[in-house]
């Protein structure tokens, strides 16, 4: 069911309080501000704590989906309030689905700058908050990759392994520039769907997809019997995953951390991968880095002389 989400009132009294101190305020406004906090009963402000508003995009599975109410970060976000002793308050939030790119941001960071919502799930990495000096993120809780995909009984351990066969790749993603890198043969799709379909019809004879998506397609459609490489992935083709949250809500984000670690350790963040088929990693030690890329380059030249 659709939420309605209404700003924390006591925004607005905030607001009118710099505004008197900056000389800008009225005598109403600040007679409004006294009698606000003074009147203003202690539950409504225990209120605010008791809630764990996660901001989610409506159509965006394996991650979250509004219609069904279901997704990996839908269902972490329930697990995570849960733990934390607060009720969930999804923000649901529309996006451009046309955003194809691992570090290009449609997260809907505005909302949670403007205290929309308390955070966002499966953020990777600092840069990807940016151009949000209000927002930061928290410790690592989990890593997702770009996954070598084939057909049952002939998938290569690893890319490695990967001779002169065709790759599979969707546009504009760093799976390109890791093959190039590694002088191996692809080609290009416009979607992880379209890919994984070439793949399956034997119009291409390996992919190199991100991870979460390619795995939610192979639990969708278990009659293309695909299968997952099972070296760990390059470290050029990993990123960690994050909590996004206002730099300002050090504790809650300190909360958050605790409760995510706890659900990592007990395995509950590993079951919820599981149902959506999201390949599951514990937190990378080492992750995508452009001077690893030049170096991964290099030796691919080395080896292919």
């Amino acid at each position: 069911m659709p939420y309605i989400f209404l700003r924390p009132f006591v925004s607005t009294g905030g607001t009118a309080y710099r505004s008197h101190l900056e000389g800008r305020g009225t005598p109403v406004a600040s007679l409004f501000f006294f009698l606000f906090f003074s009147t203003s009963p202690p539950q409504l402000f225990a209120g605010l704590s008791s809630q764990l508003r996660v901001c989610l995009l409506a159509n965006n599975l394996p991650f979250s989906t509004q219609q069904e109410e279901k997704g990996f970060d839908f269902e972490v976000a329930q697990a995570l309030a849960k733990t934390l002793g607060r009720t969930l308050i999804p923000v649901w939030v529309k996006h451009d689905e046309r955003i194809t790119e691992v570090d290009e941001s449609d997260f809907p960071l505005s909302r949670l700058s403007k205290n929309e919502c308390d955070a966002i799930l499966s953020v990777p990495g600092q840069d990807a908050v940016r151009e949000s000096p209000q927002v930061t993120v928290g410790l690592a809780y989990y890593g997702a990759a770009f996954e070598l995909i084939g057909r049952e009984g002939q998938t290569p351990a690893s890319l490695q392994e990967v001779e002169q066969q065709t790759v599979a790749v969707q546009a504009q993603t760093i799976a390109g520039f890791i093959l190039e890198s590694l002088k191996l043969p692809m080609q290009t799709f416009f979607s992880t769907e379209q890919a994984l379909e070439a793949l399956a019809q034997e119009e291409a004879e390996l992919a190199f997809l991100w991870g979460p998506t390619a795995g939610w397609y192979a639990k969708n459609h278990p009659d293309t019997k695909l299968t997952f490489a099972t070296a760990d992935p390059l470290s050029v083709a990993c990123w960690n995953e994050h909590i996004a949250t206002r730099k300002e809500d050090e504790a809650l984000r300190a909360d958050i951390d605790a409760a995510l670690l706890k659900l990592g350790n007990s395995g509950d963040l590993k079951t919820i991968a599981a149902r959506y088929g999201i390949p599951f990693y514990a937190p990378f030690k080492k992750t995508y880095d452009v001077m690893d890329m030049f170096k991964l380059s290099r030796e691919a030249a080395k080896t292919k002389k």
